[in-house]
């Protein structure tokens, strides 16, 4: 039997979860992870599995990849402590801000005021960070002359919280400067106009916030690192059971991964580091896609020989549910198309990583065929 036949004959639905929820109840963390955050579609079954963990396997905590700030605001909101759902979701990661995040939190707000139930709390998957209105704090506590010489750094850098540095790099229009550089320099000058320690603090906050960007050779080891600290911290804390998604880079299992962004440098994934620690008690989903469009119209093409999506792609099936964790994977070392935002379809051979045992990756693979 070939791959594309044990594809068909192995395929469940998509919009089933129940052979994850059935995992999922014996594990401790489940990871759902994407190989793009630009698709309504994988969006929708990433909100239904939630949901899915949530009611029929008790998982109470949900880590998005956000910062902790961000994510206390969501815990606020769907605990019914705030209202303002649009705030909430507008104040999040660019690829956080859409419809799916609202109806997530509109929902566990809902689940929440249940009587019978405990409650679901949000977690970030970071610490807390620089976000726009802290520019605007230090300036209004300096004298005017710093003020002037701060807004002409923080204007610039600033941007990055709406179009992220190494975006602007990768499209032609970044002013030049490193935006670390620029966020040290403002510093200085705060801490020579002594405004007192929380403003300075706030100063070295936006410091934190550009200088462990991927702009500035972002340390992918050490945020999945932290990450699965987190997570790990948690669980042990609440003793909830824990769902988390992110990027697949960040989510599957693989050892010794490698990205785009960061060609030549290897890594733990925080999957892996996970694995290590709960065992079985972690498991991993993937929801991939064949082909279509995201951001600007950008059409994404159908999947190369080599990658994973492709096997899928020829099968002719256009939305299932693969259980390697029960059936394993026909096929040997493959590969996996990431579409983050340095993306370009002229080099979509250079935007994968592989994935030397997809099996051992991936407990769960969920697949689209086309994306919008």
């Amino acid at each position: 039997m070939n791959t594309t036949e044990w594809i068909r004959g192995h395929a469940g639905p998509l919009g089933d979860p129940g052979p994850i929820v059935a995992a999922a109840k014996a594990a401790s963390v489940v990871g759902i992870g994407e190989n793009t955050r630009e698709a309504a579609e994988i969006d929708r079954y990433r909100v239904g599995i939630t949901k899915a963990l949530v009611e029929e396997a008790g998982y109470r905590i949900i880590v998005i990849p956000d910062s902790a700030n961000v994510a206390e605001r969501m815990d606020a909101y769907v605990l019914g402590r705030r209202s303002d759902l649009d705030e909430v979701v507008r104040s999040g990661w660019l690829p956080n801000r859409t419809e799916s995040m609202a109806e997530l939190l509109s929902w566990v707000r809902a689940f929440n005021g249940r009587r019978d139930v405990s409650p679901v709390r949000f977690a970030g998957n970071g610490p807390a960070q620089a976000e726009p209105e802290d520019y605007d704090r230090v300036v209004a506590a300096v004298d005017a002359g710093t003020a002037a010489a701060l807004r002409e750094r923080y204007e610039v850098i600033r941007t990055a919280h709406d179009f992220n540095e190494h975006l602007q790099i990768h499209q032609g229009v970044h002013p030049g400067r490193p935006f670390a550089e620029l966020a040290g320099e403002a510093l200085e000058l705060v801490r020579a106009a002594a405004p007192g320690q929380g403003i300075v603090d706030l100063a070295e906050r936006i410091v934190s916030f550009h200088a462990n960007s991927v702009a500035a050779k972002h340390d992918f080891a050490a945020t999945s690192r932290d990450i699965a600290e987190r997570i790990a911290k948690a669980h042990a804390e609440s003793g909830q059971k824990v769902v988390y998604f992110d990027g697949f880079a960040l989510t599957g299992v693989v050892p010794d991964a490698e990205v785009a962004l960061k060609a030549g440098t290897r890594f733990a994934t925080a999957g892996s580091l996970l694995r290590e620690r709960f065992g079985d008690g972690y498991v991993s989903v993937l929801l991939a896609f064949g082909h279509g469009v995201i951001r600007g119209g950008m059409r994404i093409p159908e999947p190369r020989e080599g990658l994973v999506e492709r096997a899928l792609f020829d099968s002719g099936v256009d939305e299932a549910l693969l259980p390697l964790r029960e059936d394993g994977w026909p096929g040997g070392p493959t590969r996996l198309r990431i579409i983050a935002g340095v993306y370009d379809p002229a080099a979509d051979g250079d935007h994968s990583m592989e994935i030397p045992d997809l099996a051992g990756a991936v407990d769960y693979l969920g697949f689209v065929r086309t994306i919008t």
